[in-house]
């Protein structure tokens, strides 16, 4: 079969049934109607960006790369935006790229280098070859999900003959990495956590990836650890386990839960933690043990005391039973630190409509299988504090690229991969100008869920930056955008909020909606604005 059909066939096969992109007259037309043939449908977007990342988000609750297509040069370049946020979040993403002439190096109209733009940001690339495509292919959907997600790069070469591909790859014969686990040190870290008084634990999602759930959770109630999570692995221990402390964003700040449990610990064990997960280097003095998934992934805490590298689910089986039962932390001190911290999140009581409420309308609408998905802004600390996740992945946030603009371009991929899963996205004001046009996307889709726009006419976050640096305030100004007229111009319900009442019955509405509603919810200014420092320890 020639390489669109290949493609497409193989897709299917992986159980995508979406594909994303803005095509051009060459293979992204071959492709598209490749895919009408397995009833693969395209999905054309605003922006080559939110191809890449709706894709990887897609692919991601499809366990199989997500399949974003573009054209040469700019379109290229603009999916390598994507692409970016698809790397810091971790999301698997296969790209398609048409691209300039493999044998003849000259300048063209939208020819560029793709290896050099992609270079940094992938983790496979290939110009397609007829006689190399089957195993080309299989290379690059492996390389996807070998480990951490990444993104793979297959470039069409304007001088590629498609002739005959091959039949669809056989995954089943796969070489995915399997690190040898010493013993050794498996002894020497059972010796070390032993002797420990005040463990902190440390978690990442490779715990999820290596199935090692279970095993963690006995882990930490036998030496009686305060866990924290990096921000990719909300709900990998229920967030209403006693111990469960609070997430790890890297401000190491005392009056940040990090800091305040760092200060009282003894050891810090860090478990499939991803050092992308973390705003600046480590800074914590205590010692660490590491234990990591993959030789290959650097430590986060740079010099730890032990480290050992390992599928994670074996390790902690043979912790389990070599370490000491240990009562650690006492869950009074744990609650005790977290009281601390959380007085900087009470909402204030001069304002009307705040951050707070819209956290409390959620938790109370929701239930245990609604999806929450997040991006950046002045309002996420309070979701990493306010808003409890007790199932890994049940919570899309923005973690290693602490993305603006992501909130829109993941419910749509997240949107048509669990249509029947109940699902609130939030977002703010910022970020979905950036956007704007994707929201069409949800009304020829029929996505539907609501999408929870916090609006307070400002690039808020940076409004307190500039205020806890002493400058004046200027310059991050929005006019106030009317966002439930926009969506009302796309076919998409809208409506204006801005009192906690009004928030909690549209938001209820909303749930049982026929399609999409953009909820434009006017907090106020002065309460969003200056909540932001103290939510990071900036006192």
């Amino acid at each position: 079969m020639k390489f669109s059909d290949l493609l497409l066939f193989d897709a299917k096969e992986r159980g995508i049934e979406h594909f994303f992109g803005i095509p051009g007259s060459g293979f992204p037309m071959d492709a598209m109607e490749s895919g009408k043939k397995v009833d693969v449908n395209f999905i054309h977007v605003a922006h080559e960006s939110t191809a890449a990342i709706a894709a990887a988000y897609y692919g991601d609750e499809k366990n199989s790369p997500g399949l974003a297509l573009t054209v040469k040069g700019v379109g290229a370049g603009n999916l390598a935006g994507g692409v970016a946020n698809t790397y810091f979040e971790r999301k698997p993403l296969l790209c398609v790229c048409e691209a300039g002439p493999e044998k003849q190096k000259i300048d063209l109209v939208q020819v560029m280098d793709h290896f050099k733009l992609f270079e940094s940001i992938s983790s496979f690339q290939a110009n397609i070859n007829p006689s190399k495509a089957r195993e080309q292919l299989k290379s690059a959907i492996l390389s996807s999900i070998d480990g951490r997600p990444s993104a793979s790069v297959i470039n069409i070469t304007s001088d590629y003959q498609d002739n005959d591909c091959g039949e669809i790859p056989d995954y089943k014969k796969n070489n995915l990495k399997n690190t040898f686990i010493d013993k050794l040190t498996i002894s020497k870290v059972s010796n070390r956590i032993s002797l420990s008084k005040r463990p902190l634990i440390l978690l990442g999602a490779d715990v999820e990836r290596d199935k090692a759930t279970q095993e963690l959770i006995l882990f930490v109630e036998k030496i009686g650890g305060s866990v924290l999570v990096n921000m990719d692995a909300r709900g990998i221990i229920p967030e209403n386990h006693p111990r469960w402390a609070g997430v790890f964003t890297g401000n190491y700040n005392l009056e940040t839960i990090e800091g305040e449990i760092e200060e009282r610990s003894d050891l810090i064990i860090l478990i499939g933690a991803d050092s992308m997960m973390t705003h600046i280097p480590w800074s914590f003095n205590k010692p660490t043990i590491e234990i990591v998934a993959r030789e290959e992934y650097n430590s986060t805490s740079i010099n730890p005391e032990i480290r050992i590298n390992g599928n994670l689910k074996t390790i902690l089986k043979i912790l389990n039973d070599q370490v000491k039962q240990s009562n650690g932390f006492s869950l009074n001190e744990i609650n005790e630190i977290k009281t601390k911290v959380l007085r900087h999140f009470v909402r204030d009581e001069q304002a009307i409509f705040t951050v707070q409420d819209i956290i409390e309308s959620i938790k109370n609408i929701k239930n245990e299988d609604t999806t929450i998905i997040t991006e950046t802004g002045a309002f996420i600390r309070f979701f990493e504090h306010l808003l409890p996740v007790n199932k890994y992945g049940s919570y899309l946030g923005s973690s290693g690229g602490r993305t603006m603009g992501l909130t829109i371009p993941a419910s749509i991929g997240y949107g048509l991969a669990k249509p029947d899963t109940p699902k609130i996205a939030i977002g703010a004001d910022g970020s979905t100008l950036m956007r704007l046009g994707e929201l069409e996307v949800f009304s020829r889709n029929n996505i539907v869920m609501p999408i929870v726009i916090i609006n307070d006419m400002a690039l808020g976050t940076m409004k307190a930056r500039q205020n806890s640096r002493g400058f004046d305030s200027h310059g991050l100004n929005f006019v106030p955008v009317d966002f439930s007229k926009i969506a009302e111009a796309v076919g998409l319900y809208g409506v204006k909020v801005n009192t906690p009442e009004s928030f909690y019955d549209a938001l209820k509405k909303s749930m049982t909606a026929d399609k999409t509603t953009i909820i434009d919810a006017r907090v106020d200014q002065e309460s969003y604005w200056s909540g932001f420092a103290p939510s990071i320890g900036d006192i």
